[in-house]
């Protein structure tokens, strides 16, 4: 069966490289075993070796141990990893990645174990329990930090990183990095779900969205409440469609994009299946549609919201790594008045409850429908606007996008509106108008 939880060699062999490279001390909370390539568990492993003897495991120290082991070709191999990495100074998120991905590795491997097990009728059950137990609990925990509480940033390590290839950035250019959380808001009515859902599909595939590009095709789940088969499967259909995905792309879009509908989880109950959907697929990004139909909080009480956000979800993102991406209502429309002077941080504090939603979550994105019968949005990003790779029609990176339903009518999918689309309409320039073509609008 495919490897549902694959290892980043790249950060595996920058890591290795640079430890070997600058002599650095072979981390705490690492094992040989954690890496996926057998010849780095064996480069590991003298590492460790070698700094109980008390010596420093540089380029000469590792070569020469592996020369006295059955290892092929060590001088090559370790040449070939300090070069690799060229001056890029220790990232401890490397560290992370690959504990992290050793822990999934090790869940996945623990479940087809067990399903292998169930699968024979001889089987104990308690004997599968007790296996399956057994192989969670020896990793319970080693996805945090040993010690809770504060963590200390060594000058040091901020001194000495490199902001253009960090290996936590996921979208734009750090834009979203993994544990990360943004949030899409508009009125009722828009289409905030056809967005979210093409939005998806782009980051599953690799494909840029209005100019927004992942660092590579990103594993996403999206969980949602107000839309049934039928709805999700015509916006998905049209996208698709649209995308003119080739056979290559959508057998990626089949192991990368999972959708899911849950019209009960609400509260804490919503919170440990978002935990155990993120954990399932191994997934880089989580999107929840809307907000308001899980949280089960008052949603302008500011310490409910601040329990919900920053003891509920901050403990999965962080936990987890995901990116967590909620759709989120606005409040009742503004008089137009109301909106005059609006700049786009002003943007950010149009969704409905307490300002502490804001305050938290790293970007805000909102879709404002604009004057006329057409179905016409602006979007704008509010926060980290400038770090997104967002363009417009023309191709120039911009904050704000103006953007439409799909001009092909019955059609779900959004794109760019073209400059006759906004253009305004000179008053008495012609007889009465027929009324103008509607798309239709899918909205959850």
């Amino acid at each position: 069966m495919p490897n549902l939880f694959p290892a980043s060699p790249d950060a595996e062999r920058h890591l290795v490289g640079v430890l070997i490279r600058d002599g650095l001390k072979f981390p705490a909370d690492l094992f040989p075993s954690d890496f996926s390539e057998p010849t780095l568990q064996d480069v590991c492993y003298s590492i460790q070796q070698i700094e109980q003897d008390g010596q420093t495991a540089d380029e000469f120290t590792v070569i020469n141990y592996l020369r006295n082991t059955n290892f092929d070709r060590p001088d090559a191999f370790i040449s070939g990893l300090t070069t690799d990495v060229g001056f890029a100074s220790y990232n401890p998120a490397w560290a992370d990645i690959v504990r992290r991905e050793s822990i999934l590795r090790r869940i996945g491997d623990t479940a087809t174990k067990a399903a292998s097990l169930a699968a024979d009728p001889a089987s104990d059950p308690e004997a599968i329990i007790a296996f399956t137990e057994g192989q969670l609990k020896a990793v319970q925990g080693r996805g945090k930090p040993a010690d809770s509480g504060p963590i200390e940033m060594p000058l040091d390590a901020l001194a000495a990183f490199d902001r253009k290839s960090d290996p936590n950035n996921m979208i734009g250019n750090r834009w979203l990095t993994r544990g990360d959380s943004m949030l899409l808001v508009s009125q009722s009515g828009v289409g905030k779900s056809s967005w979210a859902l093409q939005f998806m599909i782009s980051l599953a595939v690799g494909r840029p969205f209005f100019g927004i590009k992942a660092a590579r095709p990103l594993k996403v789940v999206m969980t949602q409440a107000e839309n049934n088969g039928g709805d999700v499967a015509e916006a998905f259909q049209d996208i698709t469609s649209g995308m003119s995905l080739y056979p290559d792309e959508m057998a990626l879009l089949r192991d990368n994009l999972h959708i899911y509908r849950d019209t009960e989880s609400v509260g804490p109950e919503f919170l440990k299946r978002m935990r155990e959907l993120v954990v399932r697929h191994a997934a880089e990004v989580i999107l929840v549609d809307p907000l308001l139909s899980f949280c089960g909080i008052e949603v302008a009480d500011q310490q409910q919201m601040t329990d919900f956000l920053r003891h509920g979800v901050n403990k999965i993102l962080g936990d987890t790594k995901v990116i967590g991406i909620f759709v989120h209502h606005t409040t009742k429309p503004r008089a137009a008045k109301d909106k005059e002077g609006q700049t786009s941080a002003d943007l950010a504090y149009a969704g409905a409850g307490a300002s502490e939603l804001v305050n938290w979550t790293r970007e805000v994105g909102v879709i404002q429908r604009q004057p006329g019968d057409d179905p016409i949005f602006k979007f704008a990003l509010t926060k980290r606007r400038s770090r997104s790779g967002m363009q417009d029609a023309a191709g120039q990176f911009a904050n704000e996008i103006t953007v439409r339903h799909s001009r092909t009518p019955g059609v779900i999918r959004w794109e760019y509106a073209t400059d006759s689309d906004i253009a305004p309409t000179k008053p008495d320039s012609s007889p009465a108008k027929a009324p103008p073509r509607r798309s239709r609008d899918w909205e959850g």
